[in-house]
């Protein structure tokens, strides 16, 4: 790589943001770029390679920027990549790692590509040296290159909600830009490989071709890899066995969960119930899910319907939000279930649901390892859950939560019935469940850990 570069000889903030007039040069006639460490700036003239990497790369001409906690100079500088416009399981599990990571020495960045979801929920965080900034996708292998010698941090993690959220290409872009350590943390089983192509017609060549190049291009991108993170065995399995990921640089570290922050209070409980009208005599079940199609919530309501059709007390929570609420809403308002399931949106703080419920059921069709199975666990409820993804790396069937088959309405509704209708199992359930969160699945630990493999 030739360090005489454009972007190579410029100051290696990659956070700064430019000050100027409204058509974008100063009164000097020359643009400031302000480091994200106060007592550092640096100069570039108008129109240089790093505006450009930070514009037309980036398909935007200005991004936003917040700096949080002190900006102190660090000896480690670790970016993390973030490119969803949903808050889920993810981003809660980034806000946990930088709170993790922060610290003397290790300066944090944020690049969202998307939603921002981190500066509002950090700053009330004491978060050493933290800088979050907005900005468009880049559209080619260029604009990523030009984007990753911009910032060029020691280390880059790629938050990945599934194995297509950043181009292929964008390892090796990091690798070209002299980033020494770069990482991916997998959130979602990849999806199935394609099926062999049999047959030698012009367009089963051209099909051949095609799944041969998408899997060619796959392994290149897991070889640029310093390390792959996945927070489930079911993940890594995947990409080792069907997508050729190097087996020694793909690992599993589970997600965690807060145990003191899940357990022993039980503030608010009686106020959902009452609010509510969920009797003592109701068996109260809560899904925590967003609404979406992977989570198989119209499989909820219906095993919900086939459950008071037998005669069980039983009542739901649905807390959570999506593109799926209305054709939701309306299925459980033709199903009768309007006095029976209550729909309560998305909720910041979902421990007051938790401790009102006896049970918690999540029936997705897919799942990395949700963290909302660790959260119900550690406040003592039983789990039913499909067997999808790292499901079953959490719980075991009739120790501490039922597994059944996904998408079976008659599994998940005798499930629910039972839990209702045997309340030993139930108590002895809930208890094996804190204890299992206990043992393996501290959130501290976790955190520990996956900083460890980065920062080492």
């Amino acid at each position: 790589m030739n360090n005489n570069s454009p972007v190579s000889d410029t100051s290696r903030d990659g956070f700064g943001i430019l000050e100027s007039d409204g058509d974008g040069v100063s009164a000097s006639g020359r643009a400031r770029r302000v480091s994200k460490f106060p007592n550092i700036l640096t100069s570039t003239r108008p129109g240089s390679a790093v505006d450009r990497a930070a514009s037309s790369a980036a398909g935007q001409e200005r991004q936003d920027r917040v700096d949080i906690g002190p900006q102190t100079s660090a000896q480690t500088r670790l970016l993390f990549i973030h490119d969803s416009r949903e808050y889920g399981g993810a981003e809660k599990h980034l806000i946990d790692l930088i709170s993790a990571c922060s610290g003397p020495g290790v300066g944090l960045s944020i690049l969202c590509l998307d939603a921002d979801f981190f500066t509002e929920r950090l700053s009330s965080q004491e978060t050493a040296s933290l800088s979050v900034k907005r900005s468009g996708r880049p559209k080619s292998f260029w604009g990523w290159l030009q984007v990753l010698r911009d910032i060029r941090p020691d280390a880059v993690v790629f938050v990945r909600g599934c194995l297509w959220t950043f181009p292929w290409y964008t390892t090796v872009a990091g690798w070209l830009a002299g980033i020494p350590r770069r990482f991916s943390i997998a959130h979602l089983p990849p999806p199935p490989v394609p099926a062999r192509v049999k047959g030698w017609s012009m367009r089963n060549v051209a099909r051949r071709l095609k799944r041969a190049r998408h899997l060619i291009s796959v392994r290149v991108s897991a070889s640029f890899h310093t390390t792959t993170i996945c927070v489930s065995n079911a993940i890594r399995e995947s990409l080792v066995s069907d997508y050729g990921f190097p087996a020694k640089k793909t690992i599993t570290i589970h997600n965690g969960v807060s145990l003191s922050k899940f357990e022993g209070c039980a503030n608010g409980q009686l106020a959902i119930r009452s609010r509510l009208r969920v009797d003592s005599d109701d068996f109260l079940v809560v899904s925590i899910a967003r609404l979406s199609e992977q989570k198989g919530i119209d499989v909820l309501l219906l095993a919900m319907a086939q459950v008071l059709s037998n005669g069980v007390r039983c009542k739901c929570i649905i807390a959570g939000d999506g593109p799926l609420r209305a054709q939701l809403s309306e299925q459980a308002l033709s199903l009768g279930l309007s006095d029976h399931v209550f729909f309560e949106g998305f909720q910041k703080d979902v421990r007051p649901y938790l401790q009102a419920a006896d049970a918690f059921v999540l029936t997705s069709h897919m799942e990395g390892l949700p963290l909302a199975i660790l959260e119900a666990m550690a406040c003592g409820l039983p789990c039913i859950v499909t067997n999808v993804g790292g499901n079953t790396e959490v719980i075991t069937h009739r120790v501490d939560g039922l597994i059944v088959p996904p998408a079976s309405v008659d599994e998940v509704a005798a499930a629910i019935s039972h839990l209702a209708t045997h309340p030993h199992d139930c108590a002895e359930m809930s208890r094996r469940a804190r204890t299992r969160v206990h043992e393996s699945f501290d959130l501290k630990e976790k955190m520990g850990e996956i900083k460890r493999v980065i920062l080492s």
